[in-house]
């Protein structure tokens, strides 16, 4: 097939913030709706977003709910049934790091055995790290109510086997097909933190640590436009924050994916924090105190970027794509 792809990535309360306030602006710039988008592909915090908007939910209701502002009557509904988005969560401690650490598993150790040089720190240190205690499934849940949990059309929720560190792609011909929240739960569950999810006898945990973005996981789909919101990443890889070098390397991973989808055909709309927003997002992407600054520097920041002459082919076939799949 051709068409768009929309590629959600992780971030936590802040990254969904980032999501909400980009596409908010590309709703208002190019008439696109992003409910519209073939296929949606999110990772932790991108897979809630990617739910939200196959339920229905819009880019500017999207944006007003993360920001406590009021939402249309079309949303009221939806959103209502998500309550408050503040969840209180405990905090994240390292001293529940540092207690219940387990050798690989023979999976792991023979795929590292067979193929060093593939060997990725974050997929190894998911496989290792203690079980998290907090159950995330407690708060996914609620995307369940709208419909059952039905699985949406078109939605690609990316998470990790706890055993071998091998990606899996829920919502993909052959993969698991879990309830929605239940999905959603396992790609947000991060590796310490949350508890992991079983999913079809497997535990699984945050798609984030595959690939904060899994952009690739279009490249069956043959998207001719990719749209690619990256909250994990810094716009020209350059960050002079605390988190500097992992933005660096969410950038570098993010940009191998979309080298590989532009090879074959597609072309790519990108957005990725840049300085001014990233000040305002910080470091603690759980501080759900920021969003509402967050969607307002993500969508200055995304509307200022919009108005770069060279994306006005991208933003043509955005503008021409409206209501094409709307998957509710």
């Amino acid at each position: 097939m051709a068409g768009i792809g929309l590629v959600l990535g992780a971030g936590g309360m802040v990254g969904q913030a980032y999501h909400a306030g980009v596409l908010a602006a590309l709703a208002e710039r190019t008439g696109w709706d992003p409910r519209d988008a073939d296929v949606i592909v999110g990772t932790s915090a991108g897979s809630v977003t990617g739910a939200v908007l196959r339920l229905g939910g819009s880019a500017p209701d999207l944006a007003a709910y993360m920001a406590d502002e009021p939402v249309s009557p079309e949303g009221r509904v939806l959103f209502r049934s998500f309550g408050d988005r503040r969840r209180d969560l405990p905090p994240f401690t390292l001293a529940a790091m540092l207690r219940g650490w387990r050798p690989p598993s023979g999976r792991a150790a023979l795929a590292a055995l067979r193929r060093p040089w593939a060997i990725r720190p974050m997929l190894a240190a998911a496989t290792l790290l203690p079980p998290g205690r907090i159950d995330i499934t407690e708060h996914t849940s609620l995307l369940d109510r709208p419909d059952g949990g039905r699985w949406p059309e078109g939605f690609l929720a990316c998470a990790v086997r706890r055993a071998d560190g091998r990606r899996v792609v829920l919502g993909r011909p052959g993969s698991p097909t879990p309830s929605l929240g239940r999905g959603v739960a396992a790609s947000c569950a991060i590796p310490g933190y949350f508890a992991p999810v079983p999913v079809a006898g497997e535990q699984l945990v945050d798609g984030g640590a595959h690939s904060p973005t899994n952009a690739d996981v279009l490249l069956p789909h043959r998207p001719d436009l990719v749209v690619a919101i990256a909250p994990l990443s810094a716009h020209g890889g350059r960050a002079r924050t605390p988190d500097g070098i992992v933005r660096l390397a969410a950038h570098r991973t993010l940009h191998r994916e979309l080298s590989r989808l532009r090879q074959a055909g597609a072309k790519v709309l990108c957005f990725e924090p840049e300085p001014d927003t990233l000040a305002v997002m910080g470091v603690n992407a759980m501080a759900e105190d920021r969003a509402p600054e967050v969607v307002a520097a993500a969508r200055a920041e995304a509307q200022r970027r919009l108005e770069d002459p060279r994306l006005a082919i991208r933003l043509d076939r955005l503008s021409g794509r409206r209501l094409v799949t709307r998957v509710a």
